[in-house]
């Protein structure tokens, strides 16, 4: 045999001997299990709707919530008067809430409701319209005679009883500028948005064109995809009967004339004790805000220090909540007697007084600021 053919019948017996030596190998080494990890069940998710007039307030708000295993669904609703923040010199209500950033609204919103809020969806006049034109319409039951100002400005009638409402009445008989009442102003948006709510598509590509049909003027944080998602599911649960809800109850001897106004010219702050109970069966099971929540009163509400302090309880871990005035004639804080030992020295740190323990209606802390005496 030639010396070239020899070598080549040897390099293919080395190659095949090479082979089955792997393949031994590979069958004397057990194989590992591929490991997966436990499925972690999905978190409850909230969604902001705030929609806004053409001066850009925030006249209709409610925050959802959809539970992580997606079987009920939960709503709370506040009025454009209520005194949510303090902002320097100028009191922020939920109506100028519109003006404001929308991360800002978020954590404002998070902070009072001890709620997470996820993503937002804020919408104008125009947006909220096409909306109401998308599911059909709306239909009111009236008791008596009623009447709005539309976006002209000019004076619209409803007679009384069952009637159909395009979008653009609609939206009108929701943003009402002439409306002085917002407990009146809340019930028809809330009149409003339970028919949308009801009247959505379910079919997912309906829900998501019908979403993006609104356009620019429909802004949310999230895709118009997850909206439109969230939406259909919120209208099977509120179909199925899977609903409960809550208002943001307003301390009537707790108030602030706007300066300046805001399309309401008093605002309210919270009513703690009924807000706790009111929140008692609603959002249960959301997880806890990621850092604790401290509310401040205060006797001069448009202290300068009184911005400083807040400022330094969150750049110590703490979040601030506007709380509305204080009648205290001195400075406290009390802390629950949740709170640790860390986070008790943070906020002893931030507002320069040692926190006693003791019940709270809401809040990890309350801080009740008093005025300053002095020349």
């Amino acid at each position: 045999m030639h010396k070239r053919a020899t070598a080549a019948v040897a390099l293919l017996g080395l190659v095949i001997l090479a082979t089955v030596a792997i393949l031994v190998s590979q069958q004397r080494t057990p194989t590992p299990t591929p490991t997966t990890s436990p499925t972690s069940a999905p978190l409850p998710q909230t969604l902001l709707v705030q929609v806004r007039d053409s001066s850009l307030l925030a006249l209709g708000s409610v925050l959802m919530g959809i539970n992580g295993e997606q079987t009920a669904l939960n709503q709370l609703w506040w009025r454009a008067d209520w005194w949510v923040d303090q902002v320097g010199a100028q009191e922020v209500s939920a109506a100028d809430l519109g003006r404001k950033k929308v991360p800002f609204v978020m954590t404002a919103i998070q902070n009072q409701s001890q709620v997470p809020v996820n993503d937002a969806w804020v919408m104008d006049r125009l947006a909220f319209a096409g909306l109401v034109d998308a599911v059909g319409g709306v239909e009111l039951d009236l008791p008596g005679r009623t009447a709005y100002l539309n976006d002209q400005g000019l004076p619209e009638f409803l007679e009384a009883g069952r009637q159909s409402l395009a979008g653009a009445a609609a939206a009108d008989y929701v943003l009402d500028p002439a409306l002085r009442d917002e407990a009146v102003r809340m019930a028809r948006f809330q009149s409003v948005w339970d028919q949308i709510l009801r009247r959505f598509p379910t079919d997912q590509e309906k829900a998501r064109t019908l979403v993006v049909s609104l356009g620019a003027l429909s802004k949310p944080t999230t895709n118009t995809d997850a909206v439109a998602d969230y939406l259909a599911l919120a209208k099977e649960l509120r179909v199925a009967g899977e609903y409960d809800d809550a208002t943001v109850p307003m301390a009537a001897d707790n108030f602030v004339r706007v300066v300046p106004p805001q399309g309401v010219r008093a605002a309210y702050a919270m009513d703690t004790e009924r807000m706790s109970r009111r929140m008692g069966t609603l959002f249960e099971g959301y997880p806890p805000l990621d850092e604790p929540v401290a509310r401040v009163y205060a006797a001069a509400i448009r202290s300068e220090d009184l911005e400083t302090m807040r400022e330094q309880m969150v750049v110590r871990g703490w979040q601030a909540a506007w709380g509305g005035r204080a009648t205290q004639m001195t400075s406290t804080t009390i802390v629950t007697d949740e709170v640790t030992q860390a986070e008790v020295l943070r906020l002893e740190q931030a507002v320069g007084m040692i926190p006693a323990v003791g019940e709270l209606a809401w809040g990890a802390a309350r801080v009740d600021v008093a005025r300053t005496t002095g020349p």
